[in-house]
């Protein structure tokens, strides 16, 4: 018995460990493959109101309204709709993006909050 319990005990530590270096490289890749956006809300603006960004990278866009009063982030290219307090922030997170534009706008205020996405080709150090 006890020396099968040891080539468990080795199976077990083996599989740990390659299940540690196997979660490491994910966390790695992940990092590079994101790009992190802050957009900022003020005087019921977005700032800024054009965001470029590549096709081969997920995104993390943050939404800061440094407005005290409420906003809402909404895309319908985007399929996205988020409420944003005053003085507070948002976070969307959205897949890798095809080629072209989203819009975006700030639903109470649409005559002043707009903006859109631009998605080019491939990334050139965003």
């Amino acid at each position: 018995m006890s020396f099968y319990w040891r080539i468990m005990v080795k199976k077990s530590q083996s599989l740990i460990f390659l299940l540690i270096i196997f979660l490491t490289q994910i966390s790695i890749a992940s990092d590079d493959d994101v790009v992190k956006v802050d957009l900022h809300i003020k005087d019921h603006k977005f700032m800024p109101d054009i965001v470029e960004l590549p096709t081969d990278k997920k995104v993390n866009i943050t939404v800061y309204n440094d407005d005290p009063t409420i906003e809402e982030f909404e895309s319908i290219d985007l399929k996205r709709e988020k409420i944003v307090l005053g003085n507070s922030s948002i976070k969307i997170v959205l897949a890798p993006l095809a080629r072209g534009e989203y819009k975006f706008f700030g639903d109470f205020h649409q005559e002043s909050a707009q903006g859109k996405i631009i998605v080019t080709e491939k990334s050139k150090d965003v």
